[in-house]
C-alpha cells in the first residue's frame, strides 16, 4: 500500500506540478502588487510583514524552480514552452516592491547574472521547440515582455544601491526650484518637494550645497509644526519609492516606452493565442486545462499591468515629476495639495523597546543553555525582542510640537555652516550646563555616544518608575507630566533604533556595549528557572544608581 501511495503521489506530482506552481506564482505576484503598498501605513506588524516576507522570497524561488521543471519536462509541448517566458514576467516582480530590505539592493550584480541565466534557459527551451512550435508568436511576445520587466527590476536594484543611489533624473527638482513661480497657491507644495535633493544627500552623507542649505533653513523656520511634519512625511515617502519600488525606473520617457511595449506584447500574445487555438487543426492537440491556465496567465498579466499603472499614478514620485509641467494650473495644484495632505504614508506609530523589559522577557537560563547547545539562540532572541516591543501613537500636539520647537530653537542661531556643526555636535552638555547639572556632565562628555545613550536610557527608566509610583495627579496639577511621557517615549525609541537597525548597530559599535551591559545584568539579576520581574530589576537598580528624577525637560 505504501508503494502504491508513493506511486500515486508521483503521478499526481508529474501531472500537476508545473500547473500548480505556475498558478501559485501568479497568485504570489497578485498578493505582492496588492498588499506591498500597505507596508508603509501598516508598519512593522508581524501579522502583515511575515506573510509579505514569505511571499517575496517564494515568488523568486518558485519562478526559478518552475523554469527548471519545464526545462527537464519529459513531454515538452507548445504550451509548456509558452509558460516559460511567463516566469520571466514573474521574476520581474510587481512595481510596488523590488527590495524587501536595503541590503537587497546591494546584490544587483547577482540579480543581473540571474537575469542572464534565466533568459538563457528560457531561450534554450524555446529553441528546443523549433521548428514545430505553433505557438511561437505568442511565446516570443511574452518573452519580450518578460525580459523588459526583469531588466526593469534589475535597474531598480542598481539605482537604489548605495554606490549608485540617486543617479536617475533628479534634475526635475532643480527645474522646479529655479523655474516655478513661487506664488501663494503653490509655495507650500513646492517647498515640500524642492528640498528632496538636499534630503537625498543627507542619506549619503556629503556636504550640502550652501544655496540648498539656506533654502531649507528659511523654509523650515517659516513653517508651522504641521507643515514641517507633512514635508518630512513626503520626503520619506519619495525616499521609500526610490529604494524599494520600480517607480523611478518606469516614471520617465524611456520607462513609459518600454512599459507600453510590454503591455502591447502581452495583449498581442493574448490575441494571437486566441486565434491559434481556435483553428480546428490545432484545437484537438491541446488539453482544456492547459488552455484555460494559459488564458488565466495572459489575462492575469494584463490585469497586473493595469493595477501597476494605478499605483504609479498615485505614487508620490509621479506627482513630483508632473509638478514642473502643471505648477501654473491652479486646479491641478489644488488637487495635488489634497492628494498630499490626505494620503497615509506611514503608520503614525513610534516603535518602543526598553532595556529592562527586554531583559525581563528573556527565556529562563535552562532554556537558554539548551538553545545555545543546539545553536538556535537566535530564535529565542527573536522571540524575546518580539515580546518586548510595542508602539505608541505619535501625538502631534505634544510630542511633535516639542521636537519641532527644540529643533527650531537650535536652527535659528545656526546661520553659518560652522555654527550648525557646533550645535549638531552637542549631546546634551548645553542643557546640563544651563540647569547647573555639572555632576552629570560625565555622562555626555566622557562616554562614547552609545554608552551615553544607554546610560541615559537606564536613567530615564528609573526616573519614570519613581514618578509612576507617586499618587496619580492630573496634567494641571503636574505640569511636567507631558515632558515625562516625552522623555520615556523618546528614550525607548532610541533604544529600539540602536537595537533593531542593522546599519546603526554596525557603525556605532552598539553590539559590544550592549552585550557588556547585558552580561552585567545577568550577573546581578539571574533569571533562574522562573525568570525575574521588572519591579525587582528596577528596585535593585535604584539602590545602586541614585539618580535625581528632577532632570532637565529637554536634552
Amino acid at each position: 500500500m505504501a508503494g502504491l501511495d508513493a506511486k500515486t503521489f508521483k503521478e499526481l506530482w508529474d501531472t500537476w506540478n508545473i500547473i500548480g506552481l505556475i498558478i501559485l506564482s501568479l497568485l504570489l505576484q497578485s498578493f505582492l502588487i496588492l498588499f506591498a503598498p500597505l507596508r508603509r501605513p501598516i508598519g512593522d506588524k508581524w501579522f502583515f510583514m511575515i506573510p509579505l516576507w514569505i511571499a517575496y522570497l517564494l515568488a523568486d524561488w518558485i519562478a526559478i524552480f518552475v523554469i527548471g521543471l519545464i526545462l527537464h519536462a519529459e513531454r515538452s509541448h507548445d504550451i509548456l514552452v509558452l509558460w516559460a517566458p511567463f516566469l520571466l514576467l514573474h521574476l520581474g516582480g510587481p512595481d510596488t516592491i523590488t527590495s524587501f530590505a536595503l541590503e537587497d539592493n546591494e546584490f544587483w550584480i547577482r540579480h543581473l547574472l540571474q537575469l542572464i541565466l534565466q533568459v538563457g534557459s528560457t531561450v534554450y527551451v524555446i529553441i528546443l521547440s523549433f521548428p514545430h512550435n505553433k505557438l511561437l508568436l505568442p511565446t516570443l511576445l511574452v518573452l519580450t515582455a518578460g525580459i523588459i520587466k526583469y531588466a526593469e527590476r534589475n535597474r531598480a536594484f542598481y539605482i537604489a544601491s548605495l554606490d549608485h543611489y540617486g543617479e536617475p533624473r533628479f534634475s526635475f527638482l532643480k527645474k522646479i526650484y529655479f523655474e516655478a513661480n513661487m506664488n501663494d497657491d503653490s509655495d507650500s507644495l513646492l517647498a515640500v518637494l524642492t528640498p528632496y535633493g538636499t534630503f537625498r544627500n543627507l542619506v549619503l552623507g556629503p556636504l550640502i550645497p550652501p544655496h540648498w542649505r539656506n533654502f531649507c533653513r528659511r523654509s523650515f523656520l517659516t513653517k508651522t509644526p504641521k507643515e514641517v511634519l507633512e514635508m518630512i512625511e513626503f520626503e520619506l515617502s519619495l525616499l521609500y519609492e526610490v529604494l524599494h519600488t520600480k517607480f523611478p525606473v518606469i516614471n520617465c520617457k524611456i520607462g513609459h516606452i518600454f512599459r507600453s511595449i510590454c503591455m502591447g506584447c502581452i495583449s498581442g500574445a493574448l490575441l494571437s493565442f486566441r486565434l491559434i487555438t481556435k483553428a480546428k487543426q490545432y484545437r484537438d492537440e491541446l488539453e482544456n486545462t492547459e488552455v484555460w491556465v494559459t488564458y488565466g496567465l495572459l489575462i492575469g498579466a494584463i490585469t497586473l499591468e493595469f493595477i501597476s499603472i494605478r499605483w504609479l499614478i498615485s505614487s508620490d514620485f509621479f506627482v513630483t515629476d508632473r509638478l514642473g509641467a502643471i505648477h501654473q494650473n491652479e486646479t491641478i495644484v489644488d488637487w495635488i495639495h489634497k492628494r498630499v495632505n490626505n494620503r497615509c504614508t506611514w503608520s503614525k506609530r513610534i516603535p518602543q523597546l526598553n532595556l529592562i523589559t527586554y531583559y525581563v522577557k528573556a527565556s529562563p537560563d535552562g532554556l537558554n543553555k539548551l538553545a545555545k547547545f543546539l545553536s538556535i539562540r537566535f530564535i529565542l532572541k527573536f522571540i524575546q525582542g518580539f515580546r518586548s516591543m510595542s508602539s505608541q501613537v505619535l501625538e502631534e500636539q505634544v510630542l511633535w510640537n516639542f521636537i519641532f520647537q527644540q529643533v527650531k530653537g537650535k536652527a535659528e542661531p545656526a546661520k553659518t555652516v560652522e555654527m550648525g556643526k557646533e550645535i549638531c555636535l552637542r549631546r546634551g552638555d548645553g542643557i546640563l550646563d544651563s540647569h547647573r547639572k555639572e555632576n552629570l556632565i560625565w555622562s555626555v562628555k566622557d562616554l562614547d555616544y552609545v554608552e551615553s545613550l544607554l546610560t541615559w536610557h537606564i536613567a530615564t527608566e528609573l526616573c519614570f518608575l519613581q514618578v509612576k509610583d507617586r499618587p496619580s495627579t492630573s496634567s494641571s496639577e503636574n505640569p511636567d507630566s507631558d515632558y515625562q511621557r516625552i522623555s520615556k517615549l523618546l528614550s525607548d525609541y532610541m533604544f529600539y533604533l540602536l537595537h533593531e537597525e542593522t546599519v546603526i548597530r554596525a557603525e556605532s559599535g552598539w553590539k559590544v556595549v550592549f552585550e557588556h551591559t547585558y552580561k552585567h545584568m545577568r550577573f546581578l539579576f539571574p533569571h533562574g528557572e522562573k525568570g525575574v520581574s521588572k519591579r525587582t530589576v528596577s528596585a535593585d537598580l535604584e539602590k545602586n544608581v541614585p539618580f535625581d528624577p528632577s532632570l532637565p525637560k529637554s536634552n
